[in-house]
């Protein structure tokens, strides 16, 4: 089996020495998603779990776009937030990007952060 690095420019480019996405077999494996400008690296929307949680997923969307899949066929997902006391906002946010059968999910709750970042995604996916 190949292994391929998946990149798009519709979602923020790796901090360090790691890719977005590898794509091995019909797997795909989704780096940490953070809800950073695409120009400047800067995290959008400081504070607010609600709107980063959905520029995460959608980040993420496009990632799995160019992998040849997409959240559709996303089979596992970790996330990590901030403050598990505001999981109520994130989990309702999450919700609407994966209504029906939803993958399983682990949620971390993290103590550092960069300034006003709230959440960070991750996820595996199938090739349909």
């Amino acid at each position: 089996m190949k292994k391929e690095i998946i990149h798009t420019s519709l979602a923020p480019k790796p901090s360090g020495k790691y890719s977005q996405a590898v794509k091995l077999g019909d797997m795909v494996y989704v780096a940490g998603t953070c809800p950073f400008d695409l120009d400047t690296g800067e995290v959008l929307y400081p504070g607010d779990m609600a709107r980063q949680t959905g520029l995460v997923l959608r980040y993420m969307n496009e990632i799995l776009k160019e992998a040849g899949t997409s959240l559709d066929h996303v089979v596992k997902v970790t996330a990590f937030i901030d403050e598990l006391d505001d999981f109520q906002v994130y989990n309702e946010v999450y919700g609407t990007f994966f209504e029906i059968d939803p993958p399983v999910r682990s949620t971390v709750e993290i103590v550092k952060f960069p300034p006003g970042m709230r959440v960070e995604i991750e996820c595996i996916a199938y090739l349909p």
